[in-house]
């Protein structure tokens, strides 16, 4: 136990050598992980971008639909007023031509009274 471990300077260089050496090829060996990983990581944050671009287009895509679906609305109600238009006009042309076609007047008004209650 009461040995004295020495070292000469030939052997002490030859250690710090060694750690150099172990230590450079250690980085080479991370450089090499990090070069064969950068690839990867470059493709995950380009899929990481277009999601985002694609999550930022789904609120817009719904922002629209929800316009389109109003509109929709708003023009059916307008189809069915130029319905009911066009069906009155019918009769009243009807009763202009010969005059005595009051039943088509009757559920013209009928019609139009019925559209604009339920409107």
């Amino acid at each position: 136990m009461d040995t004295v471990i020495q070292f000469t300077p030939a052997q002490l260089i030859a250690l710090a050598s060694a750690i150099v050496v172990i230590s450079t090829a250690c980085g080479v060996i991370v450089n090499i992980i990090n070069k064969a990983r950068e690839p990867e990581k470059k493709q995950d944050d380009r899929i990481k971008a277009l999601e985002d671009r694609a999550d930022k287009f789904d609120g817009i895509i719904e922002k629209f639909q929800g316009y389109f679906d109003n509109d929709d609305k708003r023009l059916k109600a307008i189809d069915e007023g130029n319905k009911i238009t066009q069906q009155g006009l019918l009769a009243l042309l009807k009763h202009a031509l010969n005059g005595n076609d009051t039943q088509a007047l009757k559920i013209a008004e009928k019609n139009l009274e019925e559209y604009l209650i339920n409107k």
